[in-house]
């Protein structure tokens, strides 16, 4: 089995990202009522970069048995709280719950319109964060997920 890089994983989130931005850029012209599968497709692909990147952290950090979205919610509180010490609950600062709520969403096709538009704008933070946990050289570019910012 061919073993993936950390430059494969922030390559699936970029791609993650820009599909979802498309998609959801597609679907924003209808209600939201009329466009909640889209919408739930949004947040299964933001959800899918959130755990590419934090992948991609492991991956650079010589995990070498990434194992699941569990074992990778361990690994990102340990590596924000060594980062953040002084922040009490490092995840909660920069948005992990927002990414989660973006995970069940997709799963019970079930938010508000005004929970989804919070969700993003957090997200869209949660991978600015993420992003800057890179090595500079894996960075992805903003626009892959500044869009969220402008999610109304």
């Amino acid at each position: 089995m061919l073993r993936r890089t950390a430059a494969d994983y922030v390559q699936s989130a970029e791609r993650r990202l820009h599909n979802a931005g498309d998609l959801y850029r597609q679907a924003s012209g209808r209600s939201y009522n009329d466009a909640y599968f889209e919408m739930a497709d949004v947040a299964m692909l933001l959800w899918s970069a959130g755990i590419d990147v934090i992948s991609a952290l492991m991956t650079e950090a010589g995990v070498r048995h990434l194992g699941s979205s569990s074992t990778r919610f361990v690994f990102l509180r340990e590596l924000t709280g060594a980062r953040y010490p002084l922040v009490r609950k490092p995840l909660d600062a920069i948005g992990w719950p927002f990414l989660a709520r973006m995970h069940n969403f997709q799963h019970n096709l079930d938010m508000s319109e005004y929970r989804f538009t919070i969700a993003c704008l957090r997200c869209g933070r949660l991978f600015s964060v993420l992003n800057s946990l890179l090595p500079t050289s894996l960075q992805m570019p903003e626009d892959a997920y500044a869009w969220l910012l402008n999610v109304e």
